[in-house]
């Protein structure tokens, strides 16, 4: 798909000349399922997570365009407020609680997304057991063992993380982490707006926990230390026991892998083969690349 931000200039009723930013989103095939999700899905949320649509159009048999409204950023990440970070956790909570429409469930349901996940997990192991023989990798070269242990038993792993008592299955974001929130000025007041819904699909909500929970780990030392803290605040916005049980602290790491899997691990890797890649981005991605695998290993010693 294509995406541009672009100034609608018009003239009001009284003369004035004013200037309407929005986003356009010209989404083809699979990806214009995020028009429905659009559609039915969020506008059954009752919190505003989202940019808010203005209209859609059909394009041809296969293609949609979707005009959003422009968020204006006010904050730049890191942010300093653990409450913004926080709200992030109450606003997928709601999500996670909404009971789809026809509509919706049909298309959260159009993406075969274990078919991907198994996919992108094996071309993951086959990238880390092909990395270059260089000293400074060799410490991720090593994560292949557990990383092929779980992509094999990924069907497994996916079926208990689905039938998980507490949370279940529901409907998530998918692709949850610091470059897709936004934070915004509305009416006097700091609000969080989570974008890019095209991986929106059923699964488990641990699946976008985990992914917001170790993404603002990579970055930031103080969401690293208030980790439990912020996945407790998560099951107090479900309504749930604050108390992590071990039963679900192997799901949440279940939940951590099946995403390291699913490509954040491989585009890690891969621009570890960029000969381009100067030397400060190189070191952001061993670090980034050591930490999914720390999440894989837990999991493995949990799955084993």
């Amino acid at each position: 798909h294509s995406v541009a931000r672009i100034a609608a200039r018009y003239t009001d009723r009284v003369g004035r000349r004013r200037v309407y930013p929005l986003v356009v989103k010209h989404l083809r095939g699979d990806t214009a399922r995020e028009a429905l999700v659009y559609s039915h899905l969020l506008a059954a949320v009752p919190a505003e997570i989202a940019p808010r649509m203005l209209a859609t159009q059909r394009l041809g048999c296969d293609g949609m365009v979707l005009y959003l409204e422009a968020i204006r950023r006010t904050t730049a990440w890191p942010w300093k407020d653990i409450r913004a970070i926080e709200r992030v956790l109450h606003h997928v909570a709601r999500l996670h609680e909404v009971i789809p429409s026809r509509q919706s469930a049909a298309a959260l349901d159009s993406w075969n997304y274990e078919v991907q996940l198994s996919d992108m997990a094996s071309l993951t192991v086959e990238r880390l057991e092909n990395l270059p023989r260089n000293p400074d990798l060799a410490h991720i070269r090593r994560g292949a063992r557990w990383t092929r242990r779980l992509a094999t038993a990924l069907p497994g792993i996916r079926r208990e993380l689905l039938a998980f008592p507490k949370l279940g299955r529901a409907p998530i974001h998918g692709d949850l982490h610091t470059g897709n929130v936004m934070m915004r000025r509305r009416h006097g007041r700091d609000e969080t707006v989570i974008l890019d819904w095209g991986r929106a699909r059923f699964g488990s909500p641990l699946e976008d926990v985990s992914s917001w929970l170790q993404s603002l780990g990579l970055w930031d030392a103080e969401a690293r230390r208030r980790h439990d803290t912020l996945l407790a605040s998560y099951l107090s916005s479900r309504g749930m026991d604050r108390r992590l049980g071990s039963d679900l602290r192997a799901a949440y790491w279940l939940a951590g892998a099946s995403n390291a899997l699913a490509g954040a691990l491989l585009y890690q890797l891969t621009r570890l083969t960029d000969e381009k890649i100067t030397p400060v981005r190189r070191a952001r991605a061993i670090s980034s690349a050591l930490q999914w695998l720390r999440i894989l290993r837990r999991a493995d010693a949990m799955w084993s």
